[in-house]
């Protein structure tokens, strides 16, 4: 039973925080008079919180055994209101499953998040999260189906090769809780025409290699700044001033702590409003409209 599932400490501190700094926050719609920039539409700013903790335990129990990821869906008219549980992207071997066989994360729904598989598994857990966080987290790594993986050849899976991914994942989620306003992808899609006169920072930063839609990235957004954390944490990408963006590598994989905050200053979430945009324009000036090479 659900007792017998162990549950890290940190995963129960990251709820009662999402608890305390998203707790009152009122959903947020499409901005009709810019539909542009709907980065901040969600049916329920606790549920999306609280989403990105239990896709973090699931993700740091199941994704180097059993290929298990948990990615955040945005909809056109409702904003973020899923997490898909899915080894669709994950693993090769798997890539022809449906991307929700492995379960949902409802946002949007009564005593959200909301896990279900089909019709035969509901399990809400808003209000446990409140009351027993460590229970949730056990019922929902007890709920998500994570059969064998099938034999052959894993060596360029994701849940090969991203070893650190669990680890990234987790930095991300402890800045989400503590920051409201911060949103972060995992489905990007990377053009290789310019848009606007632009190539996408991405595109040029892996030498017009990642073109198409992607879930190697993490793309960060908070306010004016925005980042791109490749999931192995090995490449970071971010605009250092408008229009000119820079690629560094080397980060602090084995220190969480410091991984995160290095994030922390690259996308000024300590600074007041206005003084990040005020800072966007000094410092060391690289070439506009490219990234640079890795460092």
């Amino acid at each position: 039973m659900s007792a017998s599932v162990l549950v890290e400490q940190h995963f129960v501190e990251q709820i009662q925080r999402a608890i305390e700094h998203y707790r009152g926050l009122e959903p947020q719609s499409i901005p009709v008079d810019d539909p542009e920039t709907p980065e901040l539409a969600m049916p329920n700013r606790l549920a999306y919180a609280l989403g990105w903790v239990l896709a973090s335990a699931v993700i740091g129990s199941r994704f180097r055994v059993a290929a298990i990821d948990v990615l955040p869906v945005y909809h056109p008219e409702h904003g973020w209101d899923r997490f898909l549980v899915t080894r669709r992207v994950s693993c090769a071997l798997h890539a022809d499953e449906p991307a929700d066989s492995r379960g949902v994360l409802w946002l949007g729904e009564e005593d959200a998040p909301v896990f279900t598989v089909g019709e035969s598994v509901r399990l809400a857990l808003g209000t446990l999260c409140r009351t027993d966080p460590a229970e949730a987290i056990r019922r929902l790594l007890y709920a998500v189906p994570a059969p064998r993986l099938r034999q052959g050849d894993h060596s360029r899976c994701a849940h090969t090769w991203g070893m650190a991914y669990p680890t990234v994942h987790r930095v991300i989620t402890d800045l989400i809780v503590d920051y409201p306003g911060l949103i972060a992808a995992r489905e990007l899609f990377i053009d290789d025409q310019q848009v606007d006169g632009a190539y996408h920072p991405l595109y040029l930063a892996t030498g017009a290699k990642l073109k198409g839609w992607t879930y190697e990235y993490f793309q960060l957004v908070y306010g004016d700044q925005i980042a791109f954390l490749r999931a192995d944490g090995k490449l970071l990408t971010y605009e250092r001033e408008p229009g000119t963006w820079r690629t560094v590598g080397e980060l602090p994989l084995d220190d969480p702590a410091a991984l995160r905050a290095r994030l922390i200053e690259v996308l000024r979430l300590d600074e007041p409003a206005g003084v990040a945009e005020e800072a966007a324009g000094e410092g060391e000036s690289e070439e506009s409209g490219a990234a640079s090479g890795t460092s």
